[in-house]
């Protein structure tokens, strides 16, 4: 582990980081001052590195999964304050659990849902570790993701063996999309739209989003995925909203029928499918 400036969410901290998940290198003082998130002093000549989106958890992503699973406790099935023990999956398993899987099975513990979809979580009792990769998520039942014990990184299983690409997303990112997925699915009513306008056009959907928060509906501001917008709103309800520029789409749940309506009148521009 390395110690030094790096860039998370477009802003710069100082901690610590993998060294080897560097992908690129930008100057700091061309930065403007609000995008400093460190009181360590920096010289006219210091650089922050640029991490793979597949990268080893950083502190602020640590804190930003803290705060977004008491936020999404708010609209799903979460539990936000009850322990877990994991003494015994540790001590079957002979390692530690990561902190981050640690804090994402402390939200999903009892939750039938999150472990009885198609793609699905596994219960702690059927975690195992396969090539140095600890496997937590499967679909149907075959592996699909699992973390690397070496890199800290998030593994995939494909064509029969297991794979970690330094473009994909973290598994931090990984963990919490598959939970608001199934989070939606589970909704009693669920539907689909297709977007218009600027939802299609724009190049920053969280942005575009903002001018549609209220006291009634909010954005997810700690999910942090390219071209990947949550909304929640005081109902319960759900939506995924999904923009690269060219296409763009909604994948809502809600509890009620009318609430789903209500938001689609809220957004314009959609068309239900």
């Amino acid at each position: 582990m390395e110690e030094g400036f790096y860039r998370y969410r477009r802003s710069i901290y100082y901690g610590s980081y993998d060294e080897k998940q560097v992908s690129g290198r930008l100057w700091i003082s061309k930065l403007k001052s609000y995008n400093i998130q460190t009181n360590r002093p920096i010289c006219e000549d210091d650089w922050a590195v640029i991490l793979c989106d597949n990268h080893r958890i950083l502190e602020p992503e640590y804190a930003d999964l803290q705060a977004m699973l008491l936020k999404m406790g708010l609209f799903m099935n979460l539990n936000t304050k009850q322990a877990v023990d994991f003494s015994m999956v540790e001590e079957r398993l002979s390692i530690s659990l990561p902190k981050e899987l640690k804090q994402i099975y402390m939200a999903i513990h009892n939750h039938e849902e999150y472990f009885t979809s198609v793609e699905h979580f596994l219960p702690l009792n059927e975690i195992y570790i396969e090539q140095g990769i600890i496997v937590f998520f499967k679909k149907k039942r075959a592996p699909l993701a699992g973390y690397d014990l070496d890199s800290g990184r998030l593994a995939f299983y494909y064509k029969k063996e297991w794979k970690i690409e330094g473009h994909y997303i973290c598994c931090v990112q990984f963990c919490v999309g598959r939970m608001l997925v199934i989070a939606l699915e589970n909704k009693p009513v669920v539907k689909k739209a297709r977007c218009k306008g600027k939802f299609v056009t724009t190049l920053d959907i969280k942005k575009e989003l903002e001018c549609f928060c209220n006291e009634k509906y909010h954005l997810l501001s700690e999910f942090n995925m390219d071209g990947i917008a949550i909304m929640y709103s005081d109902e319960k309800l759900l939506a995924w909203i999904r923009s690269n520029g060219f296409y763009a789409d909604i994948h809502v749940g809600s509890v009620d029928e009318t609430h789903l309506e209500a938001f689609g009148e809220h957004l314009g521009q959609t068309v239900w499918k």
